[in-house]
């Protein structure tokens, strides 16, 4: 069953039942209004036959005599009655047309053991309905009416009602095709874009969003998600032109230097030891390119700062990472002096991708500071800086520091892939944080880290 058709069903159900539980509210309301009429008028009958005779003895033959000269003012004339003993002797009017049913309970009403009750029977063929009620010691009264036209009324209103419930019941499937028909209206022009982004890959597309209400909001989430494929799959693409690119040079040089060691089967051994640290050297170039390329690869997941323990997050010593990758570069680079001021602070993170990326940072700004010179490592509340002396970044070149494989002019001649800063960007991002680069004061560049306020802490409170 389709959701157009249950939404269908639903309303017409929820209204069909609205529309029969009222009709039969109606016919039941209506039934009890007019039986209690009759029951009333029967109520009444009761009362006179006890006012023109309160001194009735047991024979009731002279009491039946008397009420029958008075018939007509004793109720309508289609009405009739009869006296019965505790025994079930009945005495009715000469002409009634008929003795009433008798019954244990009408024989215990005359006794006195039982109180006025009211019961249908059928006299005659016809529908009557009786009350049964004490006279006096030993004797009840019973008196009948005929309720054929109350029969008929409630008849013809029950068909009149059954039209009605079946009336409402079409229009309640009407009603519910319309509704579902309007409420449905945001639905299909969601589904028909997201089959259309499913048949022809075309992630451009996006759902029309009206109103402000769920479906509205639905559509708008849709396409955030449909943005952020087409945004994953343009990033997906560029990677690999990039990473294609980057990687053909050093294959090719590669393949070169050991297509000559293959054919120089006669070559000194001197420039065969060279060619060999050349293919070496070649060698963890690209491993380390394969390996930034496979960082930059890893899906980009946000880590939840707010939540201890989720993923591979745990609480990192920001100053501990940094003291440590300023101790490895220190080995790496003994030309240059580190001066670090480091303040204890614990952030919510991966400990290896953080590392990572301030290693990235100290790599950087030893590749850029001649020999003798400073690099200021600095640690404040969710920020690591780092700050070279060297030549500095121009001033066209700051905006795409950070872009995967972009070498400004000078640094082409240096090695390196330019995915270093890149995976720093990566993994501030991923921390709900930022990267920034700046001219210093003086020269040089200073690159920040930011990794967001987010489940940051006094180091401190866990100390």
């Amino acid at each position: 069953m389709s959701f157009r058709t249950r939404i269908i069903s639903a309303v017409a159900v929820a209204f069909a039942v609205a529309v029969i539980v009222a009709s039969a509210a109606a016919y039941v309301g209506a039934r009890s209004e007019l039986r209690g009429d009759v029951d009333e008028g029967l109520r009444a009958r009761v009362q006179r036959v006890s006012e023109f005779r309160p001194d009735a003895s047991v024979n009731a033959g002279p009491v039946v005599d008397d009420l029958a000269q008075r018939r007509s003012r004793l109720g309508p004339p289609e009405a009739y009655f009869q006296l019965l003993d505790a025994d079930g002797t009945v005495t009715k009017p000469p002409g009634e047309p008929a003795g009433l049913p008798v019954s244990a309970r009408a024989r215990a009403v005359a006794a006195g053991t039982a109180s006025t009750y009211f019961s249908d029977a059928t006299v005659n063929g016809a529908h009557v309905r009786i009350v049964t009620a004490p006279l006096r010691a030993g004797v009840a009264v019973q008196a009948a009416r005929p309720v054929g036209d109350v029969d008929r009324t409630l008849h013809h209103l029950g068909v009149i009602l059954a039209f009605v419930s079946a009336g409402g019941v079409l229009l309640a499937g009407a009603l519910g095709w319309t509704v579902a028909r309007a409420a449905l209206r945001p639905l299909e022009r969601l589904s028909g874009t997201l089959e259309h982004v499913a048949a022809t890959h075309d992630l451009s597309q996006r759902v029309e969003v009206a109103g402000h209400d769920e479906l509205a909001r639905l559509a708008a989430r849709f396409n955030e998600m449909l943005g952020a494929l087409e945004e994953s799959r343009r990033a997906q693409r560029q990677l690999v032109a990039d990473a294609s690119h980057e990687l053909r040079t050093p294959l090719t040089s590669l393949r070169t230097n050991i297509e000559v060691l293959a054919r120089s089967d006669h070559m000194a051994g001197a420039e065969r030891a060279r060619l060999l640290d050349d293919l070496v050297s070649q060698l963890e170039d690209l491993t380390v390119l394969v390996g930034d390329l496979v960082d930059l690869a890893r899906e980009e997941e946000r880590v939840d700062t707010t939540k201890a323990g989720a993923g591979d997050a745990e609480d990192v010593r920001l100053d501990a990472v940094v003291e440590r990758a300023v101790d490895r570069a220190r080995r790496h680079a003994p030309l240059l002096s580190f001066r670090a001021d480091l303040d204890p602070v614990v952030v919510h993170g991966v400990p290896e991708r953080i590392d990572r990326a301030v290693a990235n940072l100290l790599d950087n700004a030893i590749k850029w500071s001649p020999p003798g010179q400073v690099v200021e490592v600095v640690v404040r509340p969710g920020q690591v800086t780092v700050r070279d002396h060297g030549p500095g970044i121009d001033a066209a070149d700051l905006p795409f520091v950070f872009d995967r494989f972009y070498r400004a002019p000078a640094a082409r001649g240096l090695p390196g892939s330019g995915l270093g800063l890149a995976i720093v960007r990566q993994v501030a991002e991923a921390h709900g944080g930022s990267v920034s680069a700046d001219r210093a004061e003086g020269g040089g560049t200073v690159l920040r880290l930011h990794l967001g306020d987010a489940g940051e802490r006094n180091a401190a409170a866990l100390t």
